[in-house]
């Protein structure tokens, strides 16, 4: 895989405000959305139960024959997580990580520095895609560290800060 655009990276837990900041992202760059919320709620109107809470390998799967695909035609800048998230809800569950994501080349998606969203009490709130409850993404938080470091990503710390000065920092640091 050889992604035309290599992306920035927006990860953190559930419920963390990444995806607020995506959307203040996109009045000055090209964003992807995040993928896993979109096939969390196709597998919730179909019945299905392709989810993180449910058959997480299905899951996986599916957000990764998506993201893929977008990774290639997309002129994203910044994209709402990463496939290397999936690698730490699995690893949560204790799943064995499939070949396609132990063999993804993701330096070659993705820039190597990732703005990093930590968990955030005051703002977490659960809806009907975010059934975690906050335990579990701290436990979440702590895998996605170690993935991305262990993959040798740059974390950049998000401050737990108003959205604009969140947005703010992750347009001074790519448009440089």
């Amino acid at each position: 895989m050889c992604s035309l655009q290599k992306k920035h990276i927006v990860t953190g837990a559930p419920g963390t405000g990444k995806t607020t900041i995506i959307n203040l992202l996109k009045s000055k760059i090209p964003c992807m959305d995040e993928i896993s919320r979109k096939v969390i709620i196709d597998e919730q109107q179909n019945n299905r139960n392709g989810v993180p809470w449910g058959d997480i390998n299905r899951f996986s799967d599916l957000v990764f024959n998506l993201t893929s695909q977008e990774l290639l035609t997309s002129n994203a800048q910044v994209c709402d997580r990463s496939l290397l998230d999936l690698e730490a809800y699995l690893a949560l569950e204790n799943k064995m990580i499939p070949k396609y994501l132990r063999d993804f080349p993701y330096q070659e998606a993705y820039h190597k520095t990732v703005f990093f969203a930590p968990t955030w009490f005051d703002i977490y709130c659960q809806d009907a895609q975010r059934l975690q409850d906050f335990e579990y993404c701290l436990k979440l938080e702590q895998q996605l560290l170690e993935k991305y470091q262990n993959k040798g990503f740059d974390i950049i710390i998000l401050p737990k800060s108003s959205r604009k000065k969140r947005t703010k920092l992750i347009l001074e640091t790519i448009l440089i």
